[in-house]
């Protein structure tokens, strides 16, 4: 009787996991230790990404006047996005014309990633600037302005925002 049982169950497990449509690609995201993904839909942006867990205090998201959204957790994780603001080679311009901090060194300089510590005789900080096509959007990541980041912090940042990902549209 327990074979037909546990044969019965078997079938319609089958059955009704066969019924969901099989053009649905479901992806299961699994964040890193200390991590945890966010889904940033009500931005307009469909993404879903990474940030610190909920040990370093409140999440605060913005939405700006000039089309970013910011996340903020903490003082050493607060990343901008925006959706089509500009390339390496426009960031680098833009560094190498800076008035007050100046390029030390590129840590990072690939085409779509750009690391860079800056500064004032022995006084740095550290920046990230990325840029990444999620599904038929390109998107544009940054460390925001307003502190002070070191090298590991700015490299948990662009870390997390390599790891991006777009929300599935339900069909």
């Amino acid at each position: 009787m327990k074979i037909i049982t546990y044969s019965i169950t078997l079938v319609l497990v089958l059955i009704f996991t066969s019924c969901n449509n099989s053009n649905e690609k479901v992806e299961t995201l699994i964040a890193p230790a200390g991590m945890q993904y966010v889904d940033i839909s009500s931005s307009g942006m469909n993404l879903n990404i990474l940030v610190p867990d909920s040990n370093l205090g409140a999440l605060d998201t913005i939405q700006t006047n000039f089309g970013s959204y910011h996340v903020k957790r903490g003082k050493d994780f607060q990343i901008s996005i925006t959706e089509e603001g500009g390339t390496t080679a426009s960031k680098k311009e833009d560094n190498k014309n800076a008035d007050l901090l100046q390029v030390k060194q590129y840590i990072i300089d690939e085409p779509n990633t750009l690391m860079w510590e800056s500064g004032i005789a022995d006084i740095s900080e550290f920046h990230f600037f990325h840029t990444a096509k999620i599904g038929e959007r390109t998107f544009v990541f940054e460390n925001l302005k307003d502190e002070t980041f070191t090298k590991e912090a700015t490299q948990k940042m662009l870390d997390a925002c390599k790891n991006a990902r777009e929300i599935e549209k339900s069909k």
